[in-house]
């Protein structure tokens, strides 16, 4: 069987798809304001977006960005990666990775991060064969600014399918 498994970046046009992979991480967003966030993330020379393809068909992305704080050398961040359900377990998730580290050398990052919720056992074991190391466990606070902030608080609480998880 022929490999069609390739790794592109990512444009305006895949949010509905992106929508989709993205209710599947746990997350909704509605394929226009995704196309938003995602047309201001593609402008960005410190972030890269990428999805993987299977025949011309979206089937997983990855989000990853250069972060510098005063008491490290920069490093990139893994912001998300999801693979569709059903193209799991096919090095989809081991291409985007391999993709986003390439890149982050081509940043001059010497090191990738990222988090991965507690409940995602499954992602957790996948990024320990790829080489991560589980250097600390952590709280996450956040504080909403303004009357609405309360209802953005709930994107960042992913709704996990314990039987689903990520590659």
């Amino acid at each position: 069987m022929e490999n069609t498994l390739s790794v592109r970046i990512a444009r305006d046009s895949d949010a509905t798809d992106l929508a989709s992979l993205t209710a599947q991480l746990g997350y909704h967003v509605e394929p226009p304001e995704l196309r938003v966030r995602l047309s201001r993330i593609l402008e960005r020379l410190d972030q890269r977006f990428i999805v993987a393809e299977d025949q011309r068909r979206v089937v997983g992305w990855l989000h990853a960005l250069v972060v510098e704080y005063v008491e490290t050398n920069p490093f990139v961040v893994i912001g998300g990666l999801v693979v569709d359900k059903n193209s799991r377990r096919r090095g989809i998730g081991w291409m985007l990775m391999e993709y986003a580290e390439r890149w982050a050398n081509e940043q001059r990052c010497s090191l990738v991060r990222l988090w991965s919720s507690a409940g995602r056992t499954g992602a957790h074991q996948f990024y320990e064969r790829q080489g991560y190391k589980n250097i600390k466990t952590q709280y996450s606070f956040v504080k909403p600014l303004t009357p609405g902030g309360m209802e953005e608080l709930s994107q960042f609480i992913p709704r996990i399918d314990t039987e689903v998880m990520e590659e």
